[in-house]
């Protein structure tokens, strides 16, 4: 038998003739039972939502506040928005929500179809979160840009600004600045009907 042998067999005999120690275990932390808050969007400009706000529990991805954005004569772009209640802290959050309704509008008109020989579409709009909502007449998709999109029977502007009343007007110069294009480029829905535009189906 050699010597590391006789060594590895005296190392086994002590280890099982000693009494077991319990091997040294780190003190516990007391685990703090916590549970992981969603992510929520917050505007660099205002900060908005703020904690106790009403959806500070949940992730946004438009600014929050409610806007509305309609065409009056679908010549002249009109918009009417919770001014008083957040966006006057914010004319940067309105100008982007602005831009993204447009881009939406735009969108609900060309792919919406006619319902019962019938389409039209008066505005588009956003609830606080981000609801979004097209107002008109006509069948439309029910989702864009990964965003749930509701349908609000309207047959005139008109309908659409007494059923939000309630919303301030968004003074023109914003409007403008938030809808300006490079190119001055005439839209389908500027210079013909909606029924001229859209087919039958």
């Amino acid at each position: 038998m050699s010597w590391h042998d006789s060594q590895t067999t005296l190392d086994a005999f002590l280890n099982l003739s000693s009494p077991s120690s319990p091997e040294p275990q780190e003190p516990r932390a007391e685990r703090a039972e916590t549970t992981a808050e969603p992510e929520v969007w917050r505007c660099e400009a205002c900060g908005e939502p703020n904690p106790s706000g009403p959806f500070a529990f949940k992730r946004l991805r438009l600014h929050p506040g409610a806007v509305k954005l309609y065409l009056k004569g679908y010549v002249k772009w009109e918009a009417r928005a919770d001014m008083d209640h957040v966006y006057h802290r914010c004319y940067k959050g309105l100008i982007e929500n602005l831009r993204f309704l447009k881009m939406f509008f735009e969108e609900m008109y060309y792919r919406g179809k006619p319902k019962a020989g019938e389409f039209t579409i008066v505005g588009v709009g956003k609830a606080y979160d981000d609801d979004l909502y097209v107002y008109g007449i006509g069948k439309f998709p029910q989702e864009f840009e990964g965003f749930r999109v509701n349908y609000v029977e309207a047959e005139d502007v008109e309908a659409l600004e007494r059923f939000h009343s309630h919303l301030e007007p968004v003074p023109e110069d914003i409007i403008e600045e938030a809808l300006s294009e490079p190119e001055e480029k005439i839209l389908p829905y500027q210079q013909s009907s909606l029924s001229e535009f859209v087919e039958a189906e």
